[in-house]
């Protein structure tokens, strides 16, 4: 599978200076993040919101996602003691030399997204209803930029769709390793997840849209995205482990985000115990008991 395939990592380059390469990675990911961005407009519309403020708020969403995705990645390094060569702020800034962490940078991205729909009084489920299948159609897109940089791949196997990494591309831990060694193709086992998810909470948001409680097809998102990572985990070597254990970071991150989906499921239907009674008493309504005349005394 792909044997053979390998594509120059810089689509073209710009000539400025010594030259500025745009790299296909980029490109990929630029395109997955519209795609997402123009579903999720289009569903905020049929909703009845107002795709402007989807627009005015999403340049803010999406690079604060990219500077929490890079300071998680670079955390995570450093906590794993491989952060040696982040040693000035040049080198933690310099995204072009690799290195982003996509559960951090959403994290960092609910947090401002979540603060921008208060300031502005918009209606936050709503949102997140529409921008939980937009990030997976955008992220599984994105994904196959990994395959032109040949990474994300996991540890050799005999399956037949394994891929060919070559030897300029390996983890130092795979590099003498015969050059036929096939590798898992971690990026399409995520990618496949992550469309067909995209694929399954369309047709849900569909056919419910007007039954389910907003903030349901969010609560779902995370249960789907949250659930797939951490299997997608066992297969990252490349990725820092708590001591001892085959346990990575972003496998605990992941399993917390797919809580937090079965948290969100049962705040919107209030199953919780804390915070349903509360629920409760502002929806219901006390209306003043009618005064009871007394009779007037006859004359």
């Amino acid at each position: 599978m792909f044997d053979g395939i390998q594509i120059d990592p810089v689509a073209f380059t710009i000539p400025i200076g010594d030259g500025f390469p745009i790299h296909w990675y980029g490109i990929i990911v630029t395109l997955g993040i519209a795609i997402g961005a123009w579903w999720a407009a289009s569903e905020i519309k049929r909703r009845g919101g107002d795709p402007d403020d989807f627009y005015n708020g999403l340049l803010i969403v999406v690079i604060s996602g990219f500077v929490f995705a890079r300071l998680w990645y670079v955390l995570q390094e450093l906590i794993a003691g491989r952060g040696s060569n982040f040693n000035s702020i040049g080198a933690i800034v310099n995204v072009r030399a690799g290195g982003l962490n996509i559960l951090g940078g959403f994290v960092g991205a609910f947090i401002v997204a979540y603060i921008y729909t208060r300031w502005k009084r918009l209606d936050f489920w709503m949102y997140a209803d529409a921008a939980g299948p937009a990030l997976l159609i955008a992220q599984g897109i994105g994904r196959w930029g990994n395959f032109i940089n040949q990474e994300l791949y996991g540890p050799p196997t005999d399956l037949p769709w394994g891929i060919l990494i070559p030897f300029q591309n390996r983890l130092p831990v795979y590099s003498a390793l015969p050059p036929d060694t096939r590798f898992h193709p971690t990026f399409l086992y995520e990618s496949l997840w992550l469309l067909l998810g995209f694929i399954l909470l369309v047709f849900l948001n569909n056919r419910f849209r007007d039954k389910w409680q907003s903030g349901t097809i969010f609560g779902l998102f995370l249960i789907w995205w949250g659930g797939g990572r951490a299997w997608v985990e066992i297969f990252r070597p490349d990725q820092p482990k708590f001591a001892g254990t085959p346990v990575t970071y972003s496998m605990v991150i992941s399993i917390l985000i797919a809580l937090t989906g079965i948290l969100v499921l049962l705040y919107r239907y209030d199953k919780l115990p804390i915070g349903s009674d509360a629920k409760r008493r502002r929806k219901r309504v006390h209306k003043p008991k009618p005064r009871r005349e007394e009779p007037k005394p006859e004359n």
